[in-house]
């Protein structure tokens, strides 16, 4: 398959995993395409849109945070709130969260940032692999 036919897939699979992504805490963003559509973009970095992979696992880090003791209906209705929360945000709102992850990421120890990494990654794997078991169309 194509790489950009991968990508494409990954990021749908993204979308279409919600709840997988709660389950094990993590969370993608949208950015607003000229038509008023959500688009995902890969960037250099592993990321999503202006977000780095580090961004992205700190991103998990604060969900694990938020949602600790929380049931499973109770993290899935936070993950929709926190969605539409992301959807909603003006571009410097976006740049100011992405400036906050960078700020707490730099103050995890390297053991917390290899740990939110290693989670990122395995949650990436699963969303492939879930994206793999669908049905070409």
């Amino acid at each position: 398959m194509r790489i950009s036919g991968l990508l494409l897939c990954a990021a749908a699979s993204m979308l279409a995993t919600a709840a997988l992504a709660q389950s094990s805490g993590g969370t993608m963003s949208m950015s607003k395409s000229n038509n008023g559509g959500g688009a995902m973009t890969m960037n250099a970095q592993g990321g999503v849109g202006i977000f780095s992979k580090q961004d992205m696992a700190m991103m998990i880090v604060d969900r694990d945070k938020a949602t600790m003791g929380m049931t499973d209906e109770q993290k899935a209705a936070a993950r929709k709130e926190e969605m539409a929360k992301d959807g909603a945000e003006t571009p410097d709102q976006r740049m100011a969260r992405k400036q906050r992850y960078d700020a707490e990421w730099a103050k995890l120890t390297p053991v917390e940032q290899s740990a939110a990494l290693d989670k990122l990654d395995a949650q990436m794997k699963a969303r492939a692999a879930a994206m793999s078991m669908q049905p070409a169309k």
